[in-house]
């Protein structure tokens, strides 16, 4: 299994990462600053660099300290790093964490490239109190990597409903995502298929679940369980909600409480995430247009029309988005909480709303009914 070296990783991180945040390649402009042990370590990395026997290794210069100084008092906000050796410690075994977990999963990827979309991407999950201490806020990351509580490598039958088997499989995130996990239920039988809502989630040390989204399926919906989930609207005066993520949401509570865990925080916010999606858009909005263009110069190219329907698609998806998935993350999330207990009055959650903070947090007491 290929790892990354601690030297490695911060020469990455000053040769390459740096570059592309400040410059919103993908990803919001945030500063990162050190103190002197940190340009200490540099200092030493720069004159001792990571080599690896026939392979190019990103070795950093003055020129990468000098842009890394000179672009620290950017207005945005700041990451203010205390403990420089600990900061990559933490990237550097996250990375190798990653690397070990998609290796699990069957997912074997470069463990440069893993670093770098680390390195570019991790900060996307900071809260406001993450901006306040990031080695706490990377040591977390860590130990949801390493927590496998949920895990599982093969799709398990957890329940059956009349004709139906009720499905899971948990899947490792793309680096982009809210979170490094997801559970997925489905429903089926032999003749029908219907995948309910991803649940994004993460475990840590002290078994308190974080659920950071729950996010509808992308594939086809079987049209006769459709209507059958909105049965579960009877009787039901708000019905805002996709009756789809409330069984979702029910099915994951219910795995907790296999693993006695009873203890859910969701996040109030992800501090860049509403900018990460403004960029996204403007350059979903870029590529769209040239697509456009493309098919109209090439009108019988196959490999621009296929270009074109993947632009589309994501256009589709992501293109003035961010006040939508902004809800969605936040409001609409916590509504779900609530409206799951219109359902299961036998399962009573005790909030406990932090208001100092960036979470609401949630005790299960009990959870005896067995409605559907």
């Amino acid at each position: 299994m290929e790892k990354i070296v601690f030297k490695e990783l911060i020469e990455l991180f000053l040769h390459t990462s740096i570059y592309e945040i400040k410059k919103e390649c993908e990803v919001p402009n945030i500063n990162f600053k050190f103190g002197e042990d940190g340009f200490l370590l540099f200092q030493n990395i720069m004159e001792n660099p990571f080599v690896l026997k026939d392979a190019w290794t990103p070795n950093i210069g003055q020129k990468d300290i000098d842009f890394l100084i000179f672009h620290s008092n950017d207005d945005t906000l700041t990451v203010q790093i205390e403990d420089s050796i600990q900061f990559f410690q933490y990237l550097t075994d996250i990375t190798n964490s990653l690397i070990k977990l998609r290796n699990e999963y069957h997912d074997h990827s470069s463990s440069r490239n893993l670093a770098m979309q680390i390195l570019r991407r991790i900060w996307l999950r900071m809260g406001i109190e993450d901006f306040q201490n990031v080695n706490y806020f990377l040591g977390k990351q860590l130990s949801f990597l390493i927590n496998r509580t949920l895990d599982t490598l093969d799709i398990e039958l957890v329940h059956e409903l009349q004709e139906y088997k009720i499905l899971k499989r948990t899947e490792v995130n793309p680096t982009w995502d809210e979170s490094t996990r997801s559970m997925i239920f489905t429903i089926k039988n032999n003749e029908s298929y219907y995948e309910l809502p991803h649940i994004l989630y993460d475990i840590d040390d002290n078994d308190i679940c974080y659920i950071y989204a729950v996010q509808s399926s992308k594939h086809e919906k079987d049209k006769k369980i459709e209507r059958e989930l909105y049965k579960i609207n009877k009787g039901i005066e708000d019905t805002n909600v996709h009756p789809s993520k409330v069984l979702s949401l029910f099915f994951f509570i219910r795995e907790l409480e296999k693993k006695n865990i009873t203890k859910i925080r969701i996040p109030s916010i992800q501090i860049l995430s509403y900018h990460y999606h403004e960029l996204l858009s403007k350059q979903a909005e870029l590529d769209f247009q040239k697509a456009k263009i493309n098919i109209t110069r090439f009108p019988n190219s196959s490999y621009e029309k296929r270009k074109y329907d993947i632009q589309k698609s994501w256009h589709d998806r992501v293109y003035n988005k961010e006040d939508k998935i902004s809800s969605l993350k936040t409001e609409e999330l916590i509504h779900l909480a609530y409206r799951i207990l219109e359902h299961y009055p036998d399962m009573q959650i005790v909030n406990d709303i932090n208001l100092q903070g960036d979470y609401l947090d949630i005790r299960i007491k009990s959870f005896s009914s067995k409605k559907h």
